[in-house]
């Protein structure tokens, strides 16, 4: 068995990204369904200088590890670098996403989908069209 078409579709559109110049926005794990989200923010596309919100999320996640020797997580959470890798053969992938200060988190999945859109920066003061 392999990633689905939609699955390979996603991992392959979240290995094209660069997030080198990008930060955690927020990470959630939800462990009875075994569903790990990462959001990361920043210029997420290679090449590009416009800034994106990228969301990962992981289904089947296990094996997480955070391995943090400099205590430097979550004060720092701009990303050094993220690794996606998936053996056919074992039907599973693995994830490292790196910080740029001595941190990096690894874990394994089974399937994933990845979302991305520009990231719109928006005062509260403002006010739509047709507001009171």
């Amino acid at each position: 068995m392999s990633l689905t078409t939609r699955d390979r579709e996603a991992f392959e559109l979240a290995r094209s990204r660069s997030f080198s110049d990008a930060y955690v926005a927020s990470i959630d794990l939800e462990l009875q369904a075994r569903r790990l989200t990462v959001r990361a923010y920043g210029a997420l596309r290679r090449g590009e200088r416009a800034t994106f919100v990228g969301t990962m999320t992981f289904f089947g996640a296990g094996d997480l590890r955070l391995e943090n020797a400099a205590g430097a997580f979550p004060e720092s959470v701009g990303i050094a670098g993220f690794a996606l890798d998936y053996d056919d053969a074992t039907d599973r992938g693995s994830a490292e996403l790196r910080g740029r200060r001595s941190w990096t988190l690894t874990w394994t999945f089974d399937g994933l989908a990845y979302e991305e859109h520009a990231a719109v920066l928006a005062s509260l003061a403002d006010e739509l069209p047709g507001d009171p």
